[in-house]
């Protein structure tokens, strides 16, 4: 465990940088076609994506590698990414590499020409920058601000983490509980969750009606048969936190019936016993207002009748204003903070004190579409900031995502 104080924050400059293509841990899905029944031929879908800006309706998960560098020398490290579902729920279209480098030398003049700044002065200044009308895209702001980060860790000879806690505060440093996805491997995937005694799990990847069920037979089937692995495989000292995510189907194979939709959520909290259940994007509205609108009924629906199942909000949570919209109205227990949707950490930092000033629990998420670089960069944050829940990632294959989040977790607080 490591006790951090206060200090001055650290400052420094930026006098040059560069870009290299690269790929993500997974993949960039186009969920439209995905849940319109696309038929999967192994790893890809054979039909014609239904997004704006996927070629395919599965593409290789692509990412800008960035450098920067200080007048002493130092080198920092980002990489911009985009998350699995890039262009659904308001997000930002998947990451081209040839199109976006060139906003990143946008960025890097503009810093080499400011002079010496600090971690949050260096962020807020690429999130001003625009390019015609358009800020930078998320992804490259999230990348530069991990370079920035890496940066100021460099210059000041001191962890990223204690960099965050200049903005958080001084805390103590110790592990956070892990969430890993499970992909598509829904059933061999949980057996490596449950031997490396991941603290929440499985997600399962509850993307398509065929996942769901009619009124929700195979999610609560899968959910049971979880259960009984847990039972047989964990031990009586293992009592993970079961959570699914079902991008919106449980309010579309409903029809928005708010009762029907309770109905499942009791049959899952019963067949999950005695593991505490959190239910990821319940409900998908067309906007940010219909869907919050949505969760909150929802929420207030499961309160009246006693049902103790966590909501988790994710689609059309994706800026600052965005989850304080959320948490004003009430619309979920817990919200992801998916760092690729925010921008610049300094918003991720944002929306953390947010959900902590309104008495939600902290969830550091983002997407298996992410690279190493950027996964511990989230890991970082999480740790400083104390948070209940972060994601393992990159990737889908659990063993990976779980090694680079716990090792890096276990390196802050050494």
């Amino acid at each position: 465990m490591t006790t951090v104080a206060k200090r001055a924050p650290t400052t420094f400059d930026v006098v040059g940088g560069s870009t290299a293509p690269g790929f993500g841990g997974y993949y960039a899905d186009d969920l439209l076609a995905v849940q319109a029944g696309a038929d999967s031929d192994g790893l890809v879908y054979r039909a014609a994506p239904r997004t704006t800006g996927h070629r395919h309706i599965r593409n290789p998960a692509q990412a800008v590698l960035i450098r920067l560098r200080s007048s002493e020398g130092h080198v920092g490290w980002g990489d911009a990414v985009t998350v699995q579902y890039s262009g659904f729920a308001g997000r930002e279209l998947p990451i081209n590499p040839a199109a976006l480098a060139p906003q990143v030398d946008v960025a890097v003049d503009a810093l080499s020409g400011s002079g010496s700044f600090s971690f949050a002065e260096a962020c807020e200044l690429v999130e001003r920058l625009r390019v015609g009308d358009r800020p930078l895209h998320s992804g490259v702001r999230y990348g530069l601000s991990q370079a920035l980060l890496s940066l100021a860790a460099a210059v000041s000879k001191r962890p990223p983490a204690q960099i965050l806690l200049d903005l958080l505060g001084p805390r103590r440093l110790n592990p956070v509980p892990i969430y890993a996805q499970s992909g598509e491997e829904r059933y061999r995937n949980v057996d490596k969750m449950i031997l490396k005694r991941v603290d929440v799990l499985p997600h399962g990847l509850i993307n398509s009606p065929e996942a769901f069920g009619a009124g929700g037979e195979a999610v609560l089937a899968y959910a049971r048969w979880v259960r009984e692995r847990i039972a047989d495989l964990g031990g009586e000292t293992y009592e993970p936190r079961l959570h699914f995510d079902v991008y919106g189907l449980l309010g579309s194979e409903t029809n928005g019936d708010v009762e029907a939709m309770v109905r499942i959520c009791e049959q899952l909290v019963e067949v999950s016993r005695p593991h505490a259940v959190q239910l990821e994007s319940p409900i998908l509205g067309e906007d940010a207002d219909i869907t919050l609108q949505a969760l909150h009924q929802l929420r207030a629906a499961l309160t009246r009748h006693d049902i103790p199942l966590t909501i988790v909000a994710d689609d059309w949570c994706n800026t600052i204003e965005d989850i304080t919209r959320f948490l004003d109205a009430g619309a979920a227990d817990l919200i992801q903070i998916k760092t690729p949707d925010l921008g610049a950490l300094t918003n991720a930092i944002r929306a953390v004190q947010a959900c902590r000033a309104a008495g939600v629990a902290v969830f550091i998420g983002g997407s298996c579409s992410e690279t190493d670089v950027s996964a511990r960069a989230s890991v970082q944050l999480a740790v400083a900031a104390g948070a209940e829940q972060v994601l393992a990632k990159p990737g889908m294959g659990v063993d990976e995502a779980v090694a680079i989040t716990r090792n890096e977790m276990q390196r802050v607080c050494m």
